[in-house]
């Protein structure tokens, strides 16, 4: 019977250990105790009861816990950990505390130890409290041998009067509640402590039965709270942080940490609430996280600043840069300009000279590579220019194929002659784009500031118009300024103006120059050229607003009404002349071909007037072909499918006519007036005469003979077989009615 009651006993100690190290998280407890020098396992969870202690673990315990109710034993052994503990623990790594189970003497009893796997797990102040709580248990349930002793039938009471002798003296805000229940209204209050009363303000009899929500405000936060009752569902201690409300209404932070105490059963009874005030630290965080917000406010201001003047910079550049070329750009140079005619007044001429150089036919790369293979042109371009000029010369792309140079100080303008010979130089080298070699040149002009510029703008003005009068000369050109190009520029400026408006005043008017067949001497034809009848500049002649109208695209509609009223007047002769057979010969420009849409141009002047296809010839100069020489020939193909008939003018005054008519569709050649004028004085010029009549008929082509003036030029072309002749010596140019009156007579006889 009383091994029984003893084995009863064991196994309450065995359930108030397990109870102990739950409140601690831990997951193994031993409670060892005996007479000094024969300590033995009294009661164990969790780990092997038959565990033998050696005298040195006794000492070592006895040593270590000699001060301090509780010791975190794995912190102060570091890595030397008594054989016991190893065993104990089943692993050499990991959290172990030491309780003293003392008597009233305060004698030591024997040592409870509880241990977990976590070597950084820590204990919170309830748990701490907890543990001493059950070391005081354990001191009235075991006597000085380590035998269990006899335990009160009703040991709630004593059991609640050991919890307060443990935190009456704790400088910790305390509560001890009932166990239950857990949902509202909550477990009552049982026993508060002194630091509890004077922390919080209330009175103990203010306290006692009431449940803590009497701390509960309305910044206590919900989530924090549903975070213990959760805890507290599944009795496990909880460790949280949260505001509480004094008596009087102030807000204070504190940590709280709960733990639930078991009795000798394994029932818990109790909870164990520790509040500590913290509200200093969280002060001093929210300074802190102030502080750091300052700080990152203050970085992000800084940052901002830096971000802004990084900006600035980036748009400062490219107000001032190219972004292709990273050269500077052409708001970059009239800024340096406007500086330096602002320097010492109005009346003030710069030390200025400029460069202003245009690539030659760099159009024709775009149309034929791309923009992409143009873009790299210019890049390169940029980069070869760079090492022609010094270091402190303005150097900017001021437009598309646009380059200006501009060199400030005195005595620059022999020096500005000899750049622009580097550049020429440079630039006739290849350039290799897509595998191919690319050849490119540029034009310049060249202007020093002098009293008729009073700003960048006339500056600049100047360098251009000595840019395209070196245009004019041919490729690879430079020329220098002088007042007779603004002149020549103003005029062209007026000319392209007054052209726009001619058509619509009906300024212009077609004349026609009869074409007579040499062997029966009757008219066969007649070619129309246009005359410019203007009322302020009077004639203008045809080699003068001929260019200007294909550079500002007049050309098309001029063009267009030529031909219109040319096929007009042809279809009025052969109505009233039918036993003639007339052709009539118009002069085309080959930007008038490069446009989209020609034949079919063409085509309906033709269905609108009346005229066969086969009775008109246009007549085109070998420039035709200069550029985009496939897409003309095209063109020409196009034109010939409708029947009409192509000449090819002035022929043998360009380049490679030869090669022309063996590469293109041709069905006449008309020689120019240069041979005819001097066959008649130099035997090579005759030759050449005679050979272009025998090639002529070798290749089955019409020749028409230009500029006869004199009977002997036309009895030289007789007897040469020249089948047709057209000059002065017959008719100039005359009216449509002078034309008339010419096919009347002739008809008359």
């Amino acid at each position: 019977m009383v091994n029984d009651t003893n084995t009863q006993r064991t196994d309450a100690l065995s359930l108030l250990v397990q109870a102990a190290a739950h409140s601690a998280d831990c997951t193994a407890g031993l409670l060892i105790g005996g007479t000094q020098g024969d300590w033995q396992v009294i009661a164990s969870y969790g780990a092997q009861p038959e565990l033998a202690l050696e005298d040195a673990t006794e000492d070592f315990l006895r040593a270590s816990i000699s001060q301090d109710d509780l010791i975190v034993i794995s912190q102060v052994t570091g890595q030397i950990v008594p054989i016991l503990f190893q065993r104990f623990m089943q692993f050499c790594d990991g959290f172990l505390v030491g309780i003293a189970v003392r008597a009233a003497d305060h004698g030591l009893l024997g040592v409870l130890l509880v241990s977990s796997a976590d070597p950084l797990q820590r204990l919170s102040a309830a748990q701490t409290y907890a543990l001493q709580t059950h070391g005081a248990l354990f001191s009235s349930m075991i006597t000085a041998d380590g035998v269990p002793a006899a335990y009160n039938d009703d040991p709630l009471i004593e059991r609640l009067r050991l919890l307060e002798s443990v935190v009456v003296n704790a400088k910790d805000a305390i509560l001890i509640t009932e166990a239950e229940p857990i949902d509202r209204p909550g477990p009552r209050i049982v026993y508060c402590n002194p630091a509890f009363l004077a922390t919080t303000g209330f009175e103990s009899a203010e306290v006692i039965g009431m449940t803590p929500r009497i701390l509960h405000s309305e910044d206590t936060s919900r989530a924090t709270l549903d975070t213990i009752r959760a805890a507290l569902e599944k009795w496990q201690p909880i460790e949280v942080e949260l505001i509480n409300e004094r008596k009087d209404g102030s807000k204070f932070w504190v940590q709280l940490s709960i733990v639930p105490v078991a009795n000798e059963r394994g029932w818990f009874t109790h909870w164990v609430s520790v509040q500590r005030d913290i509200s200093e630290r969280k002060e001093a965080e929210r300074l802190v996280r102030q502080a750091q917000a300052d700080r990152d406010a203050k970085v992000a201001l800084e940052t901002r600043l830096l971000e802004r003047e990084r900006i600035e910079e980036e748009l400062s550049y490219a107000a001032f840069h190219d972004d292709l070329t990273s050269l500077h750009n052409r708001a970059y140079l009239m800024s340096r300009l406007l500086g330096m005619f602002n320097q010492d007044g109005p009346s003030h001429v710069p030390a200025a000279t400029v460069l202003f150089l245009d690539l030659d036919r760099f159009k024709f790369v775009n149309d034929s590579l791309g923009h992409r293979a143009g873009d790299h042109l210019l890049k390169v371009v940029a980069r070869r220019l760079e090492s022609c000029i010094r270091e402190d010369d303005i150097f900017a792309r001021v437009g598309g194929d646009e380059f200006a140079i501009l060199l400030a100080g005195e005595g620059q303008a022999s020096l500005a002659t000899d750049l622009a010979q580097r550049i020429v130089g440079q630039l006739s080298l290849p350039v290799v784009i897509d595998e191919q070699n690319i050849f490119t040149s540029c034009s310049l002009g060249i202007v020093t500031a002098d009293h008729t510029h009073q700003s960048p703008e006339d500056l600049l003005r100047d360098a251009d118009v000595a840019m395209y009068a070196a245009k004019k000369r041919g490729r690879g050109r430079w020329t220098i300024f002088d007042a007779s190009m603004r002149k020549a520029a103003v005029d062209a400026l007026m000319m392209q103006n007054a052209l726009k408006q001619a058509i619509a005043r009906d300024e212009f008017s077609v004349v026609y120059q009869p074409i007579y067949n040499v062997r029966t001497g009757e008219i066969s034809g007649v070619e129309a050229l246009v005359r410019w009848l203007h009322p302020e500049l009077g004639h203008v002649p045809p080699d003068v607003f001929i260019s200007v109208a294909e550079d500002n695209g007049v050309i098309h509609e001029l063009g267009h009404w030529v031909m219109r009223q040319a096929c007009a007047e042809l279809q009025r002769w052969k109505q009233e002349f039918s036993s003639l057979q007339l052709h009539l010969n118009v002069n085309v420009s080959g930007t008038e071909l490069s446009r989209p849409g020609y034949a079919a141009q063409v085509s309906q002047i033709l269905a609108a007037t009346g005229v066969a296809a086969r009775e008109l010839q246009i007549e085109i100069t070998e420039s035709v072909f200069l550029h985009e020489p496939d897409a003309i020939a095209s063109v020409l193909e196009s034109v010939r499918a409708l029947g009409i008939r192509v000449a090819l003018d002035d022929f043998g005054t360009g380049y490679s006519s030869l090669g022309y008519i063996d590469r293109y569709p041709l069905d006449a050649i008309k020689i120019d007036r240069s041979f005819v004028s001097r066959m008649m004085s130099f035997d090579r010029s005759d030759a050449i005469v005679r050979s272009i009549l025998s090639l002529g008929r070798t290749l089955n082509l019409d020749i028409t003979a230009e500029g006869v003036e004199t009977l002997a030029q036309l009895q030289r072309l007789k007897e040469m077989d020249c089948p047709f002749v057209q000059g002065f010596l017959f008719s100039p140019p005359v009216r449509a009615e002078e034309v008339t009156t010419l096919l009347r007579a002739w008809t008359a006889r």
